[in-house]
């Protein structure tokens, strides 16, 4: 079985990779990079493995022929452009790659909670876009809806030696699930493998999150664990986001982390989520476990 990852440099498309390498049906991985040398070593070492230079955002530069299956992962933008534009784009390239090459018969695609929305969400709207641009991109298309990142609290290494980190995630003890990168690449894998098998429906949505919901708590509590020391919680109020994002970047990309950000506070669309995702999976690592590899590679 061939299976092609475009892009291939995000951490989920890392985990996917690796999570595909080591498994025993000994598939070959083909993996898309702007930049060849952001290739992993132990991939590079990896008979079983291809690195293709190439851009989902310059058509021309993706072939997919001989792929079974194409795992996507929408790119994340952090300049002042119109992201959802961008998405529909990028996304509109994979789907012309994968009519070209005759061959794919499954695409799998990395979204996010609340991707079933088109106002209200922020960064989340560049999925939905991809959503829809995808739906009928391969004769079998199955869509992971991750709920939100374990490994996003990296951000708060940079402060922690001063012993405190920031959270937008509000109130302070509201329960919030959270999902670590290699479950998300692992269940990646394990949906491409699937290739060829039937689906409950077409394109198949699930939501993939973690074994418990967090709060800010919680998170604060893992934090002193890993680390051994007391570790102060400074969250972020609801009319303090906008300034907390503008310090780090641009106008227009701190204007959709912001509105993301409210979608989940009281008022907000995925506060309430009048229409969540019915299938749900499970991945198990816990929340501890990923900041201590965190902070051992810091």
């Amino acid at each position: 079985m061939h299976i092609t990852v475009a892009p291939a440099s995000p951490k989920t498309g890392q985990a996917a990779i690796r999570a595909l390498l080591r498994d025993p049906s000994n598939p070959t991985v083909r993996g898309y990079y702007r930049d060849i040398n952001r290739v992993p070593a132990e991939f590079k070492d990896d008979p079983r493995f291809e690195a293709v230079q190439g851009d989902v955002e310059n058509a021309g530069t993706l072939d997919f022929s001989g792929s079974d299956a194409v795992l996507n992962i929408t790119p994340p933008v952090y300049q002042d452009i119109d992201s959802v534009a961008h998405a529909h784009l990028v996304s509109e390239n994979v789907k012309a790659a994968v009519k070209r090459a005759g061959s794919v018969k499954r695409l799998v695609l990395l979204s996010s909670i609340g991707a079933q929305y088109d106002h209200g969400t922020g960064e989340i709207l560049t999925n939905h876009e991809a959503e829809v641009v995808l739906r009928d991109a391969a004769p079998e298309v199955v869509v992971v809806r991750a709920s939100y990142f374990m490994e996003n609290w990296a951000s708060s290494l940079e402060t922690l030696p001063s012993g405190f980190f920031f959270t937008t995630v509000t109130p302070v003890d509201r329960p919030l699930n959270m999902i670590a990168v290699r479950d998300i690449g692992a269940t990646l894998a394990g949906e491409l493998l699937a290739t060829g098998g039937a689906l409950p429906s077409n394109p198949h949505v699930f939501e993939l999150r973690g074994p418990r919901d967090y709060s800010s708590l919680d998170v604060q509590k893992a934090f002193e664990e890993v680390t051994g020391r007391s570790i102060e919680l400074r969250a972020v109020g609801r009319d303090e986001l906008a300034g907390f994002y503008a310090a780090v970047f641009p106008p227009s990309v701190a204007a959709r982390f912001t509105a993301m950000t409210e979608s989940f506070l009281e008022g907000g669309v995925l506060y309430e989520d009048p229409r969540p995702t019915r299938e749900k999976k499970y991945g198990t690592t816990e929340l501890a476990e990923v900041l201590r590899e965190l902070l051992n590679e810091a």
